[in-house]
């Protein structure tokens, strides 16, 4: 699915690519966890375990080129063609290069051995790394997996563009994400850049289709300045379509492939979050639960 030259820069880039389209990747908040610092925000809010985070994708392709994405976004398709991994294979591949990239550690002595042993036995997924993961034909089944095999959290996160794929699932992940960006099909088309037609369509279709799914839902606003923060009262039409029990206002950060479409200046202060955030908890139903300056997040919960 991947041309060699690809998968070459991924793996100077620290990802680790697993059968024919799968890769996972050790995340800065893990690596910052087993050093006895600052844990991703997720351990704040929801209480994962961030030493024990498995953050992988089954799907390297996506069918959107969002301007904010710190992937490259010159892998996409519209749709799945080529081979289809099997699950289990593909969660084996994933466990086994996380071990093999998470084994320099050992010898850190800012890393707590007991802590470093735990961490080699993941608990909880993030099916977020990179791609759109709904697109792979068996995600369904994927989540299943993880579940028997006991992991303590499953989260996915989608853009929201395969609502047949979220339709499909027999299990619900402990966190459905849906990542939104724009608040109108207009603004939607200008920073997502959808390689399907009927995208926004789509991504309304999978809102409504999060209002009836009984898990934690998280609706997430990534935010950028001089782009989509202007007008916070425009998301609340789409925040209430979906009814999620969270949402995230999350700044976009300057980081990765990004840096080559759009400038520093697009990255909101926490300051501008904080503001954002309480524009929609003045003009909703939800209201300020928690937040984390670091990464420049606030979380909003329903009343």
């Amino acid at each position: 699915m991947i041309e060699e030259w690809k998968i070459a820069r991924m793996q100077r880039a620290q990802f680790r690519v697993v059968g024919n389209h799968s890769a996972v990747k050790v995340c800065h908040w893990t690596k910052q966890a087993l050093r006895g610092i600052a844990p991703c925000y997720k351990e704040s809010f929801y209480g994962i375990h961030s030493h024990k985070c498995l953050e992988m994708s089954p799907a390297l392709t996506c069918n959107q080129r969002c301007l904010h994405c710190w992937r490259d976004t010159s892998i996409f398709s519209k749709g799945w063609s080529g081979p289809i991994d099997e699950p289990g294979s593909i969660i084996d591949g994933c466990i086994a290069e996380r071990k093999k990239l998470l084994i320099g550690f050992r010898g850190n002595k800012k890393v707590d051995r007991e802590l470093f042993e735990d961490a080699l036995e993941p608990d909880h997924v993030a099916i977020s790394l990179t791609g759109e993961p709904c697109m792979y034909p068996r995600l369904n089944e994927l989540i299943d997996e993880f579940f028997a095999r006991k992991f303590r959290s499953v989260y996915l996160v989608s853009s929201g563009t395969v609502p047949e794929s979220l339709r499909s699932l027999n299990k619900l992940p402990t966190n459905l994400y849906i990542s939104l960006t724009a608040p109108n099909q207009e603004k939607y088309k200008e920073l997502c850049l959808p390689v399907i037609g009927n995208a926004w369509e789509k991504v309304n279709e999978s809102l409504e289709l999060m209002r009836k799914m009984k898990t934690n839902t998280v609706l997430r606003l990534t935010l950028m300045r001089s782009l989509n923060m202007s007008k916070p009262g425009e998301f609340i039409p789409l925040i209430e379509k979906a009814k999620p029990k969270f949402v995230e206002c999350k700044a976009y950060m300057f980081l990765g492939y990004s840096r080559q479409r759009l400038s520093e200046e697009n990255m909101p202060e926490m300051s501008e979050i904080r503001a954002f955030a309480k524009a929609i908890e003045e003009n909703s139903n939800y209201k300020i639960l928690n937040e984390r300056s670091d990464s420049r997040i606030c979380l909003l919960g329903r009343n």
